[in-house]
């Protein structure tokens, strides 16, 4: 049993504090609109440790799918996979042409929920500018009225990295334009990170994969080189930071001597590399460690050989976690340690972008995915992530991913949505209440101790707990037993034996939002937390 005491945390326990409080890398928001809705849910703000996706929303696109905006409590927002805004090549489908309808709905709404943070993914070459406009084995060709062609750099760009890349600048530039002046946000949400691609370790370029078409099997994210996602990572640098002396690699000019329409749109923004990794069964590690530094024997022909430019270029490192067809959420600890390690000496933030159970027919069983929801944060947390995008609000189908509600009433097997949401319609699912109950424990919370089984950046089974402080004398201990058996006949899903934490127990809650006096003899495979009063 490996014990953790505060000072010596994974992420120092000031930081921790911080990023619970809303300052781990960008502003606290206050909880959107008037709480949420429904019997026995806590109305606690979220802070930017809670990010949140949402693919569908009332007014964009012509899909039959029309969803209003989530109301769980988050602090930050991610757009992608969102049809009011489908990267490079929805907002630009035209040379010259841009359309930001969906955009400017989606920052609108998210404005008037309170939500004045959002990391937004490019990508998607347009067909009109892609360097093979023909390819099928790019992600989504050929579907949903997708053009082929979306995962090849732009024409314009060298596998070196020379070129002009002006289709890609153009972009750039007028998308940041237009979300930075200062009358737009008055009303609309701000972007704060711009993350240049989706997990381009999905490659056969950079990476080993093998791409097929979307409907035989896995397809690729992106098919270029990386001095090509370097180029693409500096010129959007520029133009959105400024930086005028950082150098253009493959050029060997600067930002100041780049010949750039504007550069510095928004200074206060912050480029996110794109997502490679640490996924358990891919090499999104390696493809991360190439991008940021050419230190891991990238492919013949990948074009990486600019030393740490990479990591000069970017500003925040991102992951991406799922656990799937039977891996449960502690097995990522020493996946994202590796990924973490990298960001560490890079000396960049990390964060999640994109994560969950995924499928929900490879988790079909509602209580354990209500269990799951504070174990994948809790993970994430004892790791030293300082943000984390659960993936997706929405997705409500057996192929959707981690959906927290539904816009029907669904009852059994792989979803169990049937929490009426008063709100905005709908219904929340097990894991959706699990996700208010998980912010109220976590938000503005100080992390006291750690305690794994094991070694916390590679726990084998057994009992976790996660203890936590406030103001005012308030103690608590979350704490749950990854080995415990997936039937579930009690609140906490198990009976492994636990003992009373070091201070008075007076209540404990569970993951259904219900409160039960005392304290409990066992514990399982869904956390509880054991507080000595009710929160502050």
């Amino acid at each position: 049993m490996c014990r953790v005491f505060r000072g010596m945390l994974p992420l120092p326990a000031v930081l921790l504090l911080l990023l619970l409080a809303g300052c781990g890398g960008g502003p606290a928001n206050s909880n959107q609109g008037n709480g949420p809705s429904g019997p026995n849910l806590p109305n606690t703000p979220a802070t930017v440790f809670f990010g949140m996706h949402q693919s569908h929303l009332a007014g964009c696109g012509t899909s039959s799918h029309q969803f209003p905006l989530f109301d769980g409590p988050a602090g930050t927002f991610r757009i992608w996979g969102n049809v009011c805004a489908e990267g490079w090549q929805g907002i630009n489908p035209a040379r010259g042409s841009f359309d930001f309808s969906g955009l400017d709905l989606l920052l609108a709404d998210l404005k008037n929920r309170g939500i004045n943070d959002v990391f937004i993914t490019l990508g998607k070459t347009p067909s009109w500018i892609s360097s093979n406009p023909t390819d099928m084995l790019c992600d989504e060709a050929g579907m949903n009225n997708l053009p082929p062609g979306m995962c090849d750099p732009p024409v314009d760009l060298n596998p070196d990295g020379t070129g002009t890349d002006q289709a890609w600048r153009d972009f750039v530039t007028t998308l940041v334009q237009h979300v930075s002046a200062s009358d737009y946000l008055a009303n609309h949400a701000h972007i704060a990170f711009y993350e240049i691609w989706n997990e381009f370790h999905r490659s056969d370029t950079v990476a080993t994969a093998v791409c097929q078409t979307p409907s035989a099997g896995i397809s690729c994210s992106y098919r270029g080189t990386f001095a090509q996602m370097l180029r693409m990572a500096q010129d959007l640098r520029c133009i959105v930071e400024g930086h005028s002396s950082d150098p253009i690699t493959a050029t060997g000019l600067t930002c100041g001597t780049s010949g750039y329409t504007a550069t510095g749109l928004d200074p206060t923004a912050m480029i996110m590399a794109g997502d490679a990794g640490p996924q358990p069964l891919d090499d999104g590690n390696t493809v991360m460690e190439n991008y940021l530094d050419c230190g891991a024997n990238p492919p013949a022909g990948s074009m990486c050989n600019y030393g740490n430019a990479g990591a000069a270029a970017t500003d925040v490192v991102v992951g991406h976690v799922y656990f799937t067809h039977g891996e449960v959420p502690e097995d990522l600890l020493p996946y994202i340690a590796v990924e973490k390690a990298m960001a560490d000496t890079a000396g960049k933030p990390y964060f999640i972008g994109e994560g969950s159970w995924g499928k929900n027919e490879d988790t079909p069983n509602p209580t354990l995915q209500a269990a799951y929801v504070p174990r994948w944060y809790l993970t994430l947390l004892i790791s030293g992530v300082q943000r984390a995008y659960w993936y997706a609000w929405d997705h409500a189908s057996p192929t959707g991913s981690g959906a927290l509600w539904s816009p029907d009433l669904l009852s059994g097997s792989p979803l169990e949505c049937d929490i009426p949401d008063l709100k905005i319609g709908g219904y929340y699912c097990t894991g959706g209440i699990a996700y208010y109950e998980t912010v109220d424990w976590l938000s503005d919370a100080t992390i006291a101790s750690v305690s794994c089984p094991g070694s916390c950046t590679n726990p084998g089974p057994g009992v976790f707990t996660v203890g936590i402080t406030r103001s005012g004398g308030y103690e608590a201990e979350i704490v749950w037993d990854s080995s415990a058996v997936s039937s579930c006949s009690n609140p906490q899903c198990g009976s492994t034996p636990f003992p009373n934490p070091p201070f008075t127990v007076s209540q404990w809650r569970d993951v259904t939002a219900t409160t039960h006096n005392g304290a409990p003899a066992t514990i399982g495979a869904s956390p509880i937390i054991l507080e000595n009063m009710p929160r502050p």
